[in-house]
């Protein structure tokens, strides 16, 4: 089945919904993650040989019964099965090379997207050993950031666009606007999913830097479905989620840079210089 544009998914979609079911505990939420790219590996080599024993037990459980049919039907399945763990431990394999090695590959991207979209099923996965879904997201999103710096060109003609949520404190906010603007790409305060995926079907831009919680990176890079560069900047929550959240700006000004070196544009030798306090954002 053919995917939908992006600009067909224009769905009203507030940033954060995916924290409506939070406790408001503050001990226990984790607001500064770090989690390294092979977390998602291991989950998702885990999760396939889980899968591939149960579809082998199911099989050896129902092999006499198949075995009346038919002599051969229990050894062409056991074939098939193994063919197909091999693959996709091979695909995972390759997955992992990419983003060692950096080396761009079109398989490793196929394969990150749909560790997206099947993201609920790593994530249940995960829970059983004790990881939550935003340590399993920043890992996820750490090994798309990873492959979309691997890229050595970008062909278009349109700009950068740096897309950031409404829960940003305004220090941070300033700061974030005094960044892009130095090195002259576009800014967006995205007060919901539906207006920041406007906002990308109206200015067209080469690529994105989206600011957000994991689980809205998560969503935000899957509905975009890989028809634009992304690089996901998370945020840090220090008061809980949506509220007085910030980035570290070096992060976002390796991610411009990086933008800027694949569109063949040379980054200025000016560095950005400091807002006055007090100014607000227009946005």
């Amino acid at each position: 089945m053919t995917q939908p544009k992006f600009e067909q998914n224009l769905t009203d979609r507030k940033l954060g919904h995916e924290w409506y079911g939070w406790d408001g505990d503050i001990d226990a939420h984790e607001g500064f993650i770090r989690e390294p790219k092979r977390l998602v590996l291991l989950l998702a080599a885990g999760e396939i040989f889980v899968f591939f024993l149960f579809v082998a037990g199911a099989l050896w459980a129902v092999a006499p019964r198949l075995d009346s049919l038919h002599p051969g039907i229990v050894p062409a399945c056991a074939v098939l099965l193994g063919l197909a763990f091999a693959l996709a431990l091979i695909a995972l394999i390759c997955l992992a090379l990419a983003v060692v090695t950096g080396h761009p590959l079109a398989l490793a991207e196929k394969i990150t997207h749909q560790l997206f979209v099947r993201f609920v099923w790593l994530e249940r996965f995960a829970k059983l050993f004790g990881v939550s879904k935003d340590r399993v997201g920043y890992s996820l999103v750490e090994i798309h950031n990873a492959l979309s710096s691997h890229r050595r060109r970008i062909e278009s003609n349109g700009r950068i666009l740096c897309l950031a949520p409404r829960c940003i404190e305004r220090s941070n906010i300033d700061e974030i606007r005094a960044t892009v603007s130095a090195y002259d790409c576009d800014f967006y305060v995205a007060p919901n999913g539906a207006l920041a995926r406007q906002k990308i079907v109206q200015l067209k831009p080469a690529a994105i830097i989206g600011i957000a919680c994991e689980r809205d990176l998560v969503t935000g890079i899957r509905d975009v479905g890989y028809q634009l560069p992304v690089i996901g900047i998370a945020n840090k929550r220090p008061l809980g989620p949506c509220k007085g959240a910030f980035i570290d700006i070096e992060e976002l000004r390796s991610a411009i840079i990086t933008f800027r070196r694949q569109l063949g544009l040379d980054s200025p030798a000016a560095q950005p210089s400091p807002i006055p306090v007090g100014e607000v954002s227009a946005q």
